[in-house]
């Protein structure tokens, strides 16, 4: 009997009131927990790269993109750890627990450390050896930011490698069976998410104009604190009580006797999918490495007096993604009804589709014209709304097709391996390559990295026949439409 991979139906109309309380509560607990990410994501690179008299920590550009780059990459990679080890050790929700405290931890020394850099007591770039000519107390300051900034910067990726993957899990424990709402309730999952941005991107740029970089950095800490909080005071007794020994009983498989050839085709095919989302994903990390550069730097953001935050363009690219998820869904719903509602491999062609185009208004917007005047802040603003839609085709389905293909045993860590394919890897790769922007402008990096991703998407239409047949081959059909 073939599995239909793609969300319900009627999962499309279920309200969020009508939710187990564990279920609403990953949700506001995701939607915090983002809030923190996407208000520190927006601001590093950036502030790495700023002079020291500003308070920055005055690293070069490329060093600063690599840095962004391998931060968010090991965010994005480690949950196949942490995952594995609310699997076989914690549980979920001690894993949470720990997880959501060492963020919180880590969010508080990164504001310490960052207020101590604008004291200006720490005069030596980061990660070097502070000069013998600096005074005693000088040196012991240095050291001070340090320890901090480096310490945060372990918690934070521990602790994010501990409830990533796993909240994905407690949100689908909420829910038994089959129930057809856990598909709506991946949907605003998903929706949290993008309003943590919208709201982080929003409030981070405003405050780091107004009052500096560590009230901006603060936030995150604030944000993270309400989470783990709420979830020790009251979330904690509504979700699943699910040890490490349930997660190594083969009883709660779902698909106990499934042959070991299935699981290996099942998990191929996630991982072609998981391939072509790492092409998307180096696109769309831009926005947090070389983008923000061009923005920062190049592009004149005035509007008449007010100059536009450059954080508040991560919060047109989560705009978009909210505005765009009910349209897809709309969409999705009124082909469905006609029996014309895609698979899931043409929505990743979608996604690369639509990514690629986004990225290639950034590239005309960075090119080179005639004047001298800086580009304008419309086009760069396109892009980023453009490109963005292109994650809600593929996103929205991908949170439910784990969830099901994946052998229930493992499912937390095999969530964990797709984020690291997928965003840990793109985050790393899109920060290496946005080295090569200062190398070869803005215009043409951004035109390569376009072009290619396009070129993918145009690949992923080639190879759909034959995944179809070799899904198909393991009892898992890609159509939308069929049960």
């Amino acid at each position: 009997m073939s599995i239909d991979i793609a969300e319900p139906a009627t999962a499309r109309s279920t309200r969020p009131w009508d939710f187990p309380p564990g279920a609403r509560f990953v949700i506001a607990f995701e939607f915090c927990e983002r809030v923190g990410f996407y208000s520190m994501v927006a601001l590093l690179a950036l502030y790495l790269s700023a002079d020291r008299a500003s308070g920055g920590f005055g690293w070069s550009s490329a060093a600063a993109l690599t840095f962004s780059g391998l931060y968010n990459g090991l965010m994005y990679a480690l949950p196949v750890v942490g995952g594995w080890v609310a699997d076989r050790f914690l549980g979920y929700r001690r894993a949470l627990t720990v997880g959501g405290t060492l963020l919180f931890a880590g969010y508080v020394l990164l504001t310490i450390a960052v207020s101590w850099a604008h004291s200006g007591s720490g005069t030596a770039p980061l990660g070097l050896t502070p000069s013998p000519a600096l005074p005693a107390d000088a040196g012991h300051a240095y050291a001070g930011i340090f320890v901090s900034f480096w310490a945060a910067i372990v918690a934070l990726i521990a602790g994010n490698a501990l409830i990533k993957s796993t909240l994905v899990v407690a949100l689908g424990d909420s829910f038994s069976g089959d129930d057809g709402r856990r598909e709506g309730a991946y949907a605003y999952y998903y929706a949290g998410i993008n309003l943590g941005g919208l709201v982080a991107g929003l409030i981070v740029g405003w405050v780091a104009a107004a009052y500096g970089w560590a009230p901006a950095f603060g936030f995150s800490a604030i944000a993270m604190g309400v989470a783990i909080s709420t979830y020790v005071a009251w979330g904690r007794k509504h979700l699943t009580r699910r040890s490490s020994a349930m997660s190594r009983d083969a009883s709660v498989d779902p698909n106990p006797r499934m042959s070991r050839r299935d699981v290996g085709v099942r998990l191929f095919v996630l991982g072609v999918f998981a391939l072509l989302l790492l092409i998307y994903s180096i696109g769309s990390f831009q926005l947090w490495g070389a983008m923000s550069f061009f923005l920062e730097r190049e592009v004149d953001r005035h509007v008449g007096s007010f100059e536009i935050p450059t954080q508040w363009f991560t919060s047109i690219n989560a705009a978009s993604l909210i505005v765009s998820a009910p349209a897809f869904a709309a969409l999705w719903a009124w082909l469905a009804r006609r029996n014309r509602e895609p698979d899931i491999a043409v929505k990743y062609v979608w996604a690369l589709a639509l990514g690629a185009l986004g990225i290639l208004v950034f590239a005309y917007a960075a090119w080179p014209h005639s004047g001298t005047a800086r580009p304008g802040w419309t086009l760069p603003a396109i892009g980023v709304w453009v490109q963005a839609t292109g994650e809600v085709a593929a996103w929205t389905v991908t949170y439910g097709l784990v969830y099901r293909l994946a052998p229930r045993r493992i499912v937390a860590a095999v969530m964990g391996a797709y984020y690291a394919t997928t965003l840990g890897l793109g985050a790393y790769l899109a920060g290496v390559l946005g080295t090569l922007a200062e190398r070869w402008g803005e215009g043409l990096y951004f035109l390569v990295v376009g072009s290619a991703t396009l070129a993918v998407a145009v690949m992923a239409v080639l190879i759909r026949p034959a995944l179809r047949s070799l899904a198909e081959s393991a009892g898992v059909e890609l159509d939308s439409h069929t049960g």
